[in-house]
Parts: structure tokens; C-alpha cells; sequence
């Protein structure tokens, strides 16, 4: 040992937080991220879930779908817990938590859940529109 620590020793002993955590910071450190204006208020979240999830009041699997979304809302976007903490919170996997984040950016976005286009549209395969050719003749 060193002569220092020999005389630091004299004051601490071997339980004190010093001695046994180290002198580290023990704070996790996360990276401040931007969060969506629209996350903060609640009238705006309740319009992000109704556009998609529109038979919530109704469908009982809607409500329980809208249900994980508000909390993934909450502890993700409000209390900017990580992907891990928020699926540790609710006993998912981290890229379900992943997943569904980007499903909300989406909808949140005037798109699909899904990401297969607008929201709003026609669904299904477009019908098929015949051209009327005009034909000319060579007279």
C-alpha cells in the first residue's frame, strides 16, 4: 500500500461509500434527446391514438393495443426512460419498445402504423383504369 492511502485509511473505513463504490460518478449518464412536442400534451396524444387505433371506445383488442402505446408514450417519450428501462418497466423485449416507438413516430406523422403509406387512403389493390387510346388514321 501506498503511503497515502495508508493515511486515507485512518479516516475511512472499509463501508464507507468512498472506500467501496470508488470515487466514480454512479449516476447513469443518458443523452439528452428530443422529444416530440406532441407528446407533452394529452389532448394531442388522444388524437395520435384515435387516428390509429379509430375503434378504440369499441374493440377491446384497440383499447389494449392503445393502452401499451400510452404507456410506451409515457415512460419513453415523457420520462425519457431508454428502450431497455421502458421494456424492463413493462416486461417487453427492447425492440418491441423499438418497434412500437417507430409504429408512433408514424402514425404521429400522418402515415400508417406499418409505414405502407398515407393515412386515410383506399385500402386494397387500386382498380385498373383503361386508357381510351385515340387512333388515328392515316388517310
Amino acid at each position: 500500500m501506498n503511503r497515502d492511502f495508508k493515511q486515507l485509511r485512518t479516516f475511512l473505513d472499509g463501508d464507507d461509500p468512498f472506500v467501496v463504490g470508488g470515487h466514480q460518478m454512479s449516476d447513469i449518464r443518458r443523452k439528452e434527446r428530443p422529444v416530440p412536442v406532441w407528446t407533452k400534451n394529452d389532448s394531442e396524444v388522444r388524437a395520435v391514438l384515435l387516428r390509429a387505433f379509430p375503434r378504440l371506445e369499441t374493440d377491446g383488442r384497440q383499447r389494449q393495443s392503445a393502452a401499451r402505446w400510452l404507456r410506451i408514450i409515457y415512460l419513453y417519450f415523457r420520462l425519457q426512460y431508454t428502450h431497455r428501462q421502458t421494456a424492463a418497466e413493462m416486461g417487453l423485449t427492447p425492440s418491441v419498445v423499438t418497434s412500437v416507438t417507430r409504429s408512433i413516430r408514424r402514425v404521429a406523422s400522418g402515415r400508417r402504423a406499418d409505414g405502407s403509406g398515407q393515412l386515410g387512403g383506399k385500402r386494397g389493390r387500386p382498380k385498373k383504369i383503361h386508357a381510351i387510346v385515340a387512333r388515328t388514321t392515316g388517310r
